[in-house]
């Protein structure tokens, strides 16, 4: 659990965060988040949460490795000029973070055939006050944002409590795209325990 604000804890006021441009949250379409690899189906959703409650305990946490892949849709394109993160203690916080965009094909059996946007080294903040800048002339007509943790503090698994993105979104709404799905299983959703390559079924409700 992330450590809760306390005076003199070292965190920056909520106000003094929330002046420096406008966070993402609304442009985000929370319902179609998904995660690749999370122990419980749907709790990447939880972390995506406004800055007041980025200390409230749901968390997303990585099920058969470390490793998480967390994809983000918009209902509109936005710049992103920055992303907040807290991880879990105990060596559960994520230390290295790939961003990929506006691509929907992305699992564990290809990422590493993508170049990322960005590759960002995190430290081990549990109040949500640093403030990661990212490259905005490669992330300004995002619709689609897919955050890739490779490395944590030296857990079996990571832990994630709060995501945030602050940026600039546009008035230009998504098309929804009629697509056919299958009940089946989605079987790079997961990881097999003991095998990095091998993939375990993952049942998506509908």
């Amino acid at each position: 659990m992330p450590i809760s604000h306390h005076e003199g804890c070292g965190c920056r006021e909520a106000d003094e965060v929330l002046k420096g441009g406008e966070f993402l949250l609304k442009y985000i379409d929370i319902e179609k988040v998904t995660c690749l690899n999370e122990q419980i189906h749907g709790s990447c959703k939880k972390i995506l949460k406004p800055y007041e409650d980025r200390l409230s305990s749901p968390y997303c946490e990585s099920d058969a490795d470390h490793e998480l892949i967390i994809n983000i849709p918009f209902t509109n394109p936005c710049k992103i000029s920055s992303l907040f993160l807290i991880g879990g203690e105990e060596g559960t916080y994520p230390k290295k973070m790939k961003i990929f965009s506006n691509r929907e094909d992305i699992d564990f059996g290809n990422i590493n055939d993508f170049k990322c946007i960005q590759e960002i080294d995190l430290a081990e903040d549990f109040h949500g006050a640093v403030e990661y800048p990212l490259k905005v002339t490669s992330l300004f007509n995002v619709s689609y944002l897919t955050l890739y943790f490779c490395e944590n503090y030296g857990a079996e698994t990571t832990k994630i409590f709060y995501i945030g993105l602050k940026g600039v979104g546009t008035n230009y709404t998504r098309k929804a795209v009629a697509t056919v799905y299958e009940a089946s299983p989605n079987l790079k959703d997961h990881k097999v325990k003991g095998a990095d390559d091998a993939l375990k079924f993952s049942f998506d409700a509908f």
